[in-house]
């Protein structure tokens, strides 16, 4: 979870958590933290849509994707990071690095299988090297 400790002004909801909820209740917001469906933003800017798919059956950040054994295509839609990068990341540390174009928006896509990663998740940087968001795993199995 990501949250701000503001101490001066201007700072509040940097970074923040994005959850993803069936509804805009408590009670639905608490279901998705529990569940890991959230990932973290360094502000309202940046956007991101994580998924992994394996013959048309689709899993998203939180969510188990059962393989069969069968390849998986990864991607990632990232808006508002320009001239970033995108790395995934799974149980072997940061395994492929893709950057993103000057404008900051794109979909970049990567392959693996449960075999040779137990799950997959993103970091998504500044050129700087600055965390721009992060998400929680997929879990592949």
């Amino acid at each position: 979870m990501g949250n701000s400790d503001t101490h001066l002004e201007g700072q509040m909801g940097f970074p923040h958590t994005v959850v993803f909820a069936e509804e805009l209740s408590t009670e639905a917001v608490l279901v998705g933290i529990r569940a890991g469906r959230s990932w973290i933003a360094e502000s309202v800017d940046v956007a991101v849509s994580f998924t992994a798919n394996v013959d048309g059956c689709v899993a998203g950040v939180g969510e188990r994707l059962t393989t069969r054994g069968g390849p998986v295509e990864v991607q990632a839609a990232v808006q508002g990071v320009p001239v970033g990068t995108v790395s995934f990341h799974t149980d072997r540390g940061k395994v492929h690095r893709v950057p993103l174009p000057g404008d900051g928006a794109g979909v970049v896509r990567w392959d693996t299988a449960a075999e040779d990663s137990a799950f997959v998740r993103i970091e998504v940087r500044h050129p700087n090297g600055q965390v721009a968001a992060l998400t929680n795993p997929i879990i592949l199995t």
